[in-house]
C-alpha cells in the first residue's frame, strides 16, 4: 500500500480466489466429484495466471503482436502502461502451490480465512520469498510462540549478514555494474568482463541478502522459513548450482512443472524437452522480456550438455588421472561452472538482445572504457567486500568453524557483531537502491 495504495486489492483478490477455490476443490474432491473439482481447480489457476498475465506480461504480449502485425501491415494495438506490483510473482506462486497441493490431496484446504491470509501475506517473505509451502508454514503460524534469546540471536545474526551482503557488497558492486550495463557501447574488453563479474556477485548478494533478512526476521518471531541459498557459487556443476540457488523457486518448478511433465523417468528426448520447458518458464517468470527466456534456456542447455557428455568427462578424468587429485579437479569445475553461470547473467542483466550480443562479441577485444567517475574508495570497497564475502562463506562451509563460533565466548561474538555493524555503516552504499527481485 505504501507503493500504490489500491494495489492492496490485488492481494485481497488473490487471497479470496485461492481461499475459496481450495475450499470448493476439497469439497468436490471429498464428494468424489472429480470433474467439478478439476473445473474449480482450472478456474482458480486461470484467475491466478490471468492476474500475472495482465500485470506482468500484457506489455510483452502486445509488443509481440505488434511486431508480427507490422510485418503483415496490420494495425497496431495500444497497450496501457501498467506499473508492476511489487513481488506479484512470489505470492502468486506461493498461493498456486497451495492450490495444487489441495487439488492433488497432499494438503487439506485451510478453513480459517485469517490463517490463510497470514500464510499468503506473511510480511518477511511476501515480496521476494522464500516461496513457502503450506505444509511448512501453516502449522507454525497456528502454534504458540514466545520471544527467546536463542531465536533473537540466530535471527539477528542472519539479518546482520544479509545486510552486509546487500548494502556493502551488492550495492557497491552495483555502482560499477550499472555504469557498464547502462552504456555497454562505451566499453569493451576487460571492462565488460568486470561488469559481468560485478553483476554476477551483485545479484547473488542482493537476493540472498534479502532472503537472509527475511529468514532472520521470521526466526526472531520463532518462525522457520526454508533455506533459499546454499553458497551456490561453490557449485561444481550447473545442476548443483540450481540445487543451491533460489532453492524455494527451483523446488517449486521441480515439483509443479518438471515432475508432472515426467521428470527424468522418461526417454532422453522427452527429458531434454522437460528441462527446456522448465527452464524457459523459469526465465519468463523472472521478467516480461525474451532475454529472460534465453537466460533460462541457456541453463537448461548446460544441464542437457552436461548429462550428454558425462561419460566422456568421466573417461577423460581417468585417462588424465585427474580423478586421483580430487581437490584440484573440484576447484577447476567450480571455476568452470562459475564462468558458465556468469555468461548467462549477461542476458539476465542486459536491457536488450542487441546489448547482450554486443557484450558477447566485444568482451574479449581490446579494453576501452572509463570508470573514473567511480571513486577509488568505492572500487576498493567493492573488491575487498567481495573477497571477504567468499572467505566467510568458505569458512561457513566448515562445520567445525561454525560450531566453534556459535559456542565462542559472548565477548568474541559481540566484537564480531560490532565490527560487522561498523563495516555496514561506514562502507555501505546508501543511494536508495531497492532489491533486484522486488521487480519479480
Amino acid at each position: 500500500m505504501s507503493f500504490i495504495p489500491k494495489y492492496i486489492f490485488i492481494l485481497l483478490y488473490t487471497t479470496l480466489v485461492d481461499y475459496s477455490g481450495a475450499r470448493i476443490i476439497e469439497y468436490f474432491r471429498l464428494k468424489n466429484c472429480k470433474g467439478y473439482a478439476k473445473s474449480a481447480f482450472i478456474i482458480s489457476l486461470v484467475l491466478n495466471v490471468g492476474l500475472l498475465v495482465y500485470y506482468k506480461y500484457l506489455g510483452l504480449i502486445g509488443d509481440t503482436i505488434n511486431f508480427f502485425g507490422m510485418a503483415l501491415n496490420l494495425k497496431t494495438i495500444v497497450i496501457p502502461e501498467i506499473v508492476l506490483p511489487i513481488g506479484i510473482s512470489f505470492h502468486t506462486f506461493q498461493s498456486m502451490g497451495y492450490l495444487i497441493d489441495v487439488y492433488t490431496g497432499k494438503e487439506k484446504a485451510e478453513p480459517n480465512f485469517i490463517d490463510f491470509s497470514l500464510f499468503l501475506m506473511y510480511f518477511p517473505q511476501l515480496v521476494a520469498g522464500p516461496i513457502e509451502r503450506s505444509r511448512n508454514l501453516f502449522s507454525q503460524l497456528k502454534a504458540e510462540h514466545y520471544l527467546s534469546y536463542d531465536n533473537v540471536s540466530k535471527g539477528g545474526r542472519l539479518m546482520l549478514w544479509g545486510m552486509f551482503k546487500k548494502v556493502v557488497v551488492a550495492d557497491n558492486l552495483a555502482i560499477i555494474a550499472d555504469m557498464i550495463f547502462g552504456n555497454v557501447s562505451g566499453y569493451s574488453g576487460m571492462y565488460l568482463i568486470v561488469g559481468i563479474l560485478c553483476f554476477t556477485v551483485q545479484i547473488y548478494c542482493d537476493f540472498s541478502g534479502y532472503s537472509d533478512i527475511a529468514i532472520g526476521s521470521a526466526k526472531v518471531m520463532d518462525i522457520t522459513l526454508m533455506k533459499n541459498f546454499d553458497t551456490p557459487y561453490f557449485s561444481s556443476s550447473v545442476s548443483e548450482f540450481w540445487r543451491r540457488w533460489h532453492i524455494s523457486l527451483s523446488t517449486w518448478f521441480r515439483d509443479y512443472i518438471y515432475i508432472p511433465l515426467g521428470g527424468n523417468r522418461v526417454s532422453y528426448p522427452k527429458w531434454c524437452f522437460n528441462q527446456l520447458i522448465t527452464f524457459a518458464v523459469s526465465g519468463i517468470w523472472h521478467g516480461a522480456n525474451f532475454t529472460f527466456a534465453v537466460w533460462g534456456l541457456l541453463n537448461g542447455i548446460y544441464i542437457i550438455i552436461a548429462r550428454t557428455l558425462a561419460p566422456i568427462r568421466k573417461k577423460l578424468a581417468e585417462l588424465t588421472h585427474l580423478d586421483k587429485i580430487p581437490k584440484i579437479t573440484k576447484i577447476f569445475w567450480i571455476l568452470f561452472t562459475f564462468a558458465l553461470i556468469a555468461f548467462t547473467w549477461i542476458f539476465f542483466r542486459a536491457d536488450s538482445f542487441s546489448d547482450a550480443f554486443y557484450i558477447i562479441s566485444n568482451m574479449f577485444g581490446s579494453s576501452v572504457g572509463d570508470l573514473s567517475k567511480i571513486s577509488d574508495f568505492r572500487k576498493y570497497i567493492a573488491i575487498g567486500s567481495t573477497i571477504l564475502l567468499f572467505v566467510i562463506e568458505f569458512l561457513m562451509k566448515k562445520e567445525k568453524i561454525t560450531e566453534w563460533y556459535v559456542k565462542a565466548p559472548s565477548a568474541v561474538r559481540l566484537i564480531s557483531y560490532a565490527c560487522m555493524v561498523f563495516i555496514i555503516v561506514v562502507f555501505g552504499a546508501y543511494d536508495n537502491k531497492s532489491f533486484i527481485y522486488f521487480q519479480f
